[in-house]
């Protein structure tokens, strides 16, 4: 069993559902949301209590001077007519302890940001309290809209990475589709992580910026971020900066921002998964055919042939009583006569097979059963599908071809198991009853009173016709008794054949009831651990993927 998931984990919850979800989560999800898993446990081992900031903006949106407005000095290049960060620039604490410092030389290695400057003790220009922490670190990305590939790659991976976002906007382009479609929108889980930031409203009429204001405001809220105020800076003048600086320190210096990151991105993992997996089916009308696992049961009861087994085993007794009960002097024509169970390497063929009653299951040797016919085979399928298309119907599209896809490739080996299944049934075949010893006696001794009275009519002619010595055997009445004997043998014998004999297929009938009740419980069984126990099992993982999708991400977020 696997450990319980708190719920107040995101990220417990996300590492259970890479593990459960194979199969049923797309491939590409999944290794997206391993590779999640990965890199949270990285992160919280290589720098625990440093956090990363990043600006992130389209081009023109003033990133790089509201960086050095942040930092106090002229730490990134600023240029009017293009875009002047090509490469990620990070702007380090202002003398952090020896620990703190090493921490985010090994967090800018593991980010691959190389080019690094350390915020000055003593601005070029603002209040003193300037940066975003003693123990955060400011990054200036590349333009999210930037025509160079490499660039914007280098901005969406570190998007990806980073713990606290700040989305520069300014306002010509904040309402910009590149920047809201592909990278505010996809974020809306980091709203606890994210600022925003209009930039150059000292450009802006007081009516005009209240108004931009307002509407980036609706903007983000229609995008999932409603809880994220829009706060109006100008990094030309320094409106505002304060304010921001406040923010960013306030986001960054929550109680493990890091967490709350890793945390976001695992609901942010979930949704996507929502979207191509939806968590109800179509609840479609089931097949008109018998959808229950008692019709699978049945059909492979024929397919394997259980009735023509429960024939044999019936056939099998009556022709053991033949040999063993019936007049001895026409037994050897039962012998001519094969056993039906051991042609079919059942019965005595198997007896030294059994169990112990506590020891392990033994090997059993396949038997000789024929072939399930084509139409016997096409029933038993016909049915598998009919039963796990009926229990998966509210299941989505592809989790149900799934599953029904996985079970009809196990039951490609059902034959194998329900031939070793039937090898192991007991077919009562390893005793005989106990009255056909007495039976066998009595045959016997009628057979030597035959055999006594022929005899001695025999002598009595040899003796008389030969010898001329005419005895005169003892008499019962008028019968002698040498015919006596002869004929009570005789017709007593046949007498115990027959009594035997219909009391052998009173036997047989019941032993045959038996065994099929025998077999057909070995097949449910195969069915039951074949079938029924990994639809069962798809089921419960397929109920467990949903459940952990609805704590990452309820369905009516």
């Amino acid at each position: 069993m696997p450990d319980p998931i708190s719920t107040a984990d995101p990220l417990g919850v996300l590492a259970r559902l890479v593990e459960v979800g194979e199969g049923l989560v797309p491939a590409d999800l999944i290794d997206t949301g391993r590779a999640l898993v990965e890199r949270a446990g990285q992160r919280r081992l290589i720098a625990p209590g440093v956090g990363v900031v990043a600006l992130l903006g389209a081009t023109g949106s003033g990133k790089s001077s509201l960086f050095n407005a942040i930092c106090g000095a002229e730490l990134a290049p600023v240029a009017v007519t293009r875009p002047t960060s090509t490469q990620p620039i990070a702007a380090l604490p202002t003398a952090p302890p020896p620990a703190v410092d090493s921490a985010v030389g090994r967090l800018l290695d593991w980010l691959g940001v190389h080019e690094r400057v350390r915020i000055p003790e003593t601005p070029s220009w603002g209040p003193s309290a300037v940066g975003v922490g003693p123990s955060t670190v400011l990054l200036d990305l590349p333009d999210v809209d930037s025509d160079v590939t490499r660039h914007r790659a280098v901005a969406e991976r570190l998007a990806g990475l980073v713990d606290v976002l700040v989305w520069v906007l300014d306002p010509e382009k904040y309402a910009d589709a590149v920047i809201h479609h592909d990278f505010i929108e996809p974020m809306a889980e980091h709203a606890a992580v994210s600022v925003v930031a209009l930039n150059q409203v000292d450009r802006l009429s007081d009516r005009d910026r209240e108004a931009a204001t307002q509407d980036l405001t609706r903007l983000l809220a229609a995008e999932g971020m409603a809880g994220v105020d829009v706060i109006q800076v100008s990094a030309r003048t320094g409106q505002g900066v304060p304010e921001l600086r406040a923010r960013i320190r306030a986001v960054a210096d929550a109680e493990d921002v890091t967490h709350t990151r890793l945390c976001a991105d695992a609901r942010a993992w979930a949704a996507l998964v929502r979207e191509r997996i939806p968590q109800e089916g179509v609840d479609a009308p089931g097949p008109s055919a018998d959808t229950s696992l008692e019709a699978v049961v049945q059909a492979a009861g024929r397919a394997i042939g259980v009735e023509r087994i429960a024939d044999a085993v019936g056939a099998s007794m009556r022709l053991g009583a033949a040999r063993r009960v019936g007049w001895l002097p026409a037994r050897w024509v039962s012998r001519l006569r094969r056993d039906p169970l051991r042609a079919m390497h059942l019965g005595a063929d198997v007896r030294g097979h059994r169990p112990a009653p506590d020891g392990p299951t033994p090997v059993v040797a396949r038997t000789s059963l024929p072939a399930p016919d084509v139409a016997a085979d096409a029933a038993m399928r016909v049915a598998t599908e009919a039963y796990a298309a009926s229990r998966t119907r509210q299941l989505p599209d592809a989790a149900r071809e799934q599953a029904t896809a996985r079970l009809c490739e196990g039951a490609k080996q059902l034959y194998d198991q329900l031939d070793a299944a039937v090898a192991r049934t007991d077919l009562e075949q390893a005793a005989s009853p106990r009255w056909w010893a007495v039976a066998n006696a009595a045959q016997v001794l009628t057979t030597l009173m035959a055999l006594v009275g022929g005899a001695w009519l025999a002598v009595l002619y040899l003796m008389d016709r030969y010898l001329l010595l005419p005895v005169d055997p003892p008499r019962w009445g008028h019968v002698p008794w040498p015919t006596i004997l002869l004929l009570a043998g005789l017709l007593g014998g046949l007498a115990l054949a027959a009594a035997g004999t219909a009391l052998a297929r009173v036997g047989a009938a019941r032993r045959r009831a038996r065994a099929r009740e025998r077999l057909q419980r070995a097949v449910a069984e195969v069915v039951s651990t074949s079938v029924e126990t990994p639809l069962e099992q798809e089921l419960a993982r397929y109920a467990e993927v949903s459940g952990l999708l609805d704590t990452l991400c309820p369905p009516s977020r």
